[in-house]
């Protein structure tokens, strides 16, 4: 399980992107932030609105270098069904990766033992390959999507400007 701090171990998996269904290789996403978010199950209401709300801002975080990921423990074939099934997903053009044997979700510290599911899970991964964020929240409680672009923003600012800080409630507006 990861620590703030840690180094990303990249790693080879199914994923459900561009309509099409892909083995990916986030190895290929070296030097980018990567923003990963877990979620319990295809099919349910929060999880599907947490993506569709995550995919309006998706130019936004692609415009500051960064690479969207969500991961659940659902095969690539009912991530497909899922996003096939639902129009309002349709826009959604990050990668939908499949942790169906839970490797990925273990090593985040997301997956439920007892349920088989990952919990709300957010992982933010510097360019250097470093863990730099980790929140995890209960299956019930959605998360504030603009609160995780807020945060990869943050933590973008840090690391460009080393020696800064960033207050509570930091906000982009404080420093123009």
């Amino acid at each position: 399980m990861y620590k703030l701090g840690d180094k990303f171990s990249y790693f080879k998996t199914k994923a459900y992107h561009n309509k099409e269904i892909k083995e990916l290789n986030l190895e290929d996403y070296k030097g980018k932030w990567l923003i990963i978010v877990s979620h319990p199950a295809a099919f349910t209401e929060v999880c599907q609105n947490e993506l569709i709300e995550l995919a309006k801002d998706q130019d936004e975080y692609k415009k500051l270098g960064a690479q969207l990921f969500s991961v659940s423990t659902d095969s690539v074939y009912t991530l497909k069904a899922w996003v096939e099934n639902t129009p309002e997903m349709s826009n959604i053009a990050f990668p939908m990766l499949s942790d169906s044997n839970h490797s990925i979700t273990c090593k985040l510290g997301t997956y439920d033992e007892n349920t088989g599911l990952s919990r709300r899970g957010t992982i933010i991964v510097n360019p250097d390959g470093v863990v730099v964020h980790i929140s995890i929240n209960d299956y019930f409680v959605g998360r504030n999507t603009k609160e995780i672009l807020r945060t990869f923003k943050a933590c973008k600012y840090v690391y460009d400007n080393p020696g800064k800080v960033c207050m509570p409630n930091w906000d982009e507006e404080l420093v123009k």
